[in-house]
C-alpha cells in the first residue's frame, strides 16, 4: 500500500482503503487476507473511491465511486450497485439507514457556477428517500477541491454530528460542528480561531479540513497559511492542545488521529516507515490504534 485514505474495524478485521483505490482487508496482526472487488469498469468494479462504510447490521461493505454505490459482502461477494445523478462525496450509517453526502460542483446558474452537497436516505434498495440541504455556494468562476481524508460525520451513541468543509475560497470560515436532526441541522460547537482570519485580499488563512468529536473529546484537522496543524479539545475540562502537524511519534513522524470508534475514544494513525532497499521496495505504511482517555 503506498498511502492508507481510511481505516474501519468490523470482525477482528480491518479494511484499509488505499489511495489508489484498493480496498485490503487484513486481520489484527496485519496478516493479509483479501482485497475487495477489484479495479475496472467492469460490474462490481472501480478505479476510484471517495469513501466506503460497513452496514454491521447487514454485513454489508458499501463503496462510494464517484456517481455510484457498489456493495459488497464483508468476505468479498459482489451484491450490486446503483448509479445517481450526482458525485457522491461520502457514505455513512445513521440509525440503521444508509446516508450520502452527494452533489455537483461548478453548475452553471446563470452567470454563475454553483457548488452544492445534501445528505441524502437512502433505501435497501439504494433509492433515496429523503435529503437535507448541506451547502450551496455560488462563485464567479468554477471551482473545486477535495481533501483525500473525509471525517464528515461523527456518531456517539444515539447522536450523530457533521463537518462538511469547504476548501475553496469564500468570505466565511466554516468553524462550527452540527447536530443532525431528523430533517434538519442544529449547532452544536463553534471553534474560535485566532485573527486574522483573511488576508488584506480577503483570502481565507484558515483552510478547516475537519472536525469531528469522540465521547471526549473534539478534533480539528486544518491549514493556516499553508502550516498543518491538528487541535484535540476536552469535551468535559479546560484542557485544549494545538500540534503542528500532528502528534509525534517514536521515530519522530508526526500523525494525526483518525476515527476508528468515536463512541470509545479509539482512533487509528499511519505511521510511514521505510524498507532498507527503498530501490525494490515501497514505502510501507504502518497502522497504529490508540485510546485517549
Amino acid at each position: 500500500m503506498s498511502l492508507i485514505q481510511n481505516v474501519l474495524f468490523s470482525n477482528d478485521k480491518l479494511f484499509a482503503v488505499d489511495l489508489s483505490g484498493k480496498i485490503l482487508v487484513f486481520d489484527l496482526n496485519g496478516k493479509f487476507l483479501y482485497q475487495i472487488g477489484s479495479q475496472g469498469e467492469g460490474p462490481g468494479q472501480f478505479f476510484y473511491l471517495s469513501s466506503i462504510v460497513i452496514d454491521e447490521r447487514s454485513g454489508l461493505l458499501h463503496i462510494a465511486s464517484g456517481r455510484r454505490i457498489i456493495t459488497y459482502t464483508l468476505d468479498n461477494q459482489y451484491i450490486g450497485e446503483k448509479s445517481f445523478p450526482f458525485f457522491i462525496d461520502y457514505l455513512e450509517i445513521i440509525d440503521n439507514q444508509l446516508v450520502m453526502i452527494a452533489g455537483q460542483d461548478g453548475k452553471k446558474m446563470g452567470s454563475k457556477f454553483v457548488n452544492q452537497r445534501s445528505l441524502f436516505k437512502v433505501s435497501t434498495e439504494l433509492d433515496v428517500v429523503d435529503s437535507i440541504p448541506l451547502l450551496y455556494i455560488e462563485m464567479n468562476e468554477e471551482t473545486g477541491a477535495t481533501f483525500p481524508f473525509k471525517n464528515y460525520i461523527s456518531e456517539i451513541d444515539e447522536d450523530n454530528f457533521i463537518y462538511i468543509p469547504v476548501l475553496i475560497n469564500e468570505p466565511i470560515v466554516r468553524d462550527t460542528l452540527f447536530k443532525i436532526n431528523e430533517s434538519y441541522l442544529s449547532p452544536l460547537f463553534k471553534l474560535n480561531f485566532t485573527p486574522p482570519l483573511f488576508d488584506k485580499e480577503g483570502n481565507k488563512l484558515i483552510l478547516i479540513k475537519n472536525i469531528f468529536i469522540s465521547r471526549k473529546f473534539i478534533f480539528c484537522e486544518y491549514n493556516r497559511e499553508g502550516n498543518g496543524s491538528f487541535y484535540i479539545g476536552s469535551r468535559d475540562t479546560d484542557f485544549s492542545i494545538n500540534l503542528d502537524e500532528g502528534i509525534l511519534t517514536e521515530n519522530g513522524e508526526n500523525v494525526v488521529l483518525r476515527p476508528l470508534d468515536l463512541k470509545n475514544d479509539q482512533f487509528y494513525f499511519i505511521n510511514t516507515s521505510s524498507f532498507s532497499n527503498t530501490s525494490s521496495e515501497e514505502l510501507n505504511p504502518v497502522i497504529g490504534i490508540v485510546t485517549l482517555k
